[in-house]
């Protein structure tokens, strides 16, 4: 078996593949020293920014673009992870003025609103407003927001009680 034209028809591959582990390596070692991304949360998710990171990152994009959506979310994403919850809730409020269908915004902001204890027609609204632009996710949705207001909420038969 002669191995030598298998190897130069596949060179470019290998070479790829090598590229693709380098770029693996480094982005492993610098997660693990610097700590910049959240782990996954399933093998589907996207790694999200997280601590000095998100902040630098929402205090670059609240500079170029200070009304806009992704703006807002970041900056709002970073108070929450600060604890400043209701700086965090204005700044998902004035993500949402400029954007009502991120299914990210909305989700973080109904979260937000059970955290704080709003009422639950409130809430109940906000995620009634994310199944209707996402429908595919609707029934998880539903799913998680039921079981994190113990109860308050319901979404069978319309009723909240």
């Amino acid at each position: 078996m002669r191995i030598a034209p298998y190897l130069r028809a596949h060179k470019l591959l290998f070479a790829i593949l090598l590229l693709a582990l380098g770029a693996a390596g480094v982005e492993r070692y610098l997660n693990s020293h610097y700590r910049y991304l959240q782990p996954r949360s399933n093998p589907r998710g996207a790694p999200q920014l997280q601590g000095e990171a998100l902040q630098d990152l929402a205090a670059v994009l609240q500079t170029l673009y200070p009304e806009g959506a992704e703006a807002n979310l970041a900056a709002g994403q970073a108070r929450l992870e600060q604890g400043k919850l209701q700086e965090a809730r204005l700044l998902l409020e004035k993500a949402l003025e400029a954007d009502r269908r991120n299914q990210q915004l909305l989700f973080l902001y109904a979260r937000l609103l059970l955290d704080q204890g709003e009422a639950p027609e409130k809430v109940k609204a906000v995620v009634d407003e994310l199944g209707r632009y996402f429908p595919r996710s609707r029934e998880k949705v539903e799913e998680f927001f039921s079981q994190a207001s113990k109860g308050k909420i319901r979404f069978e038969g319309g009723g909240l009680y």
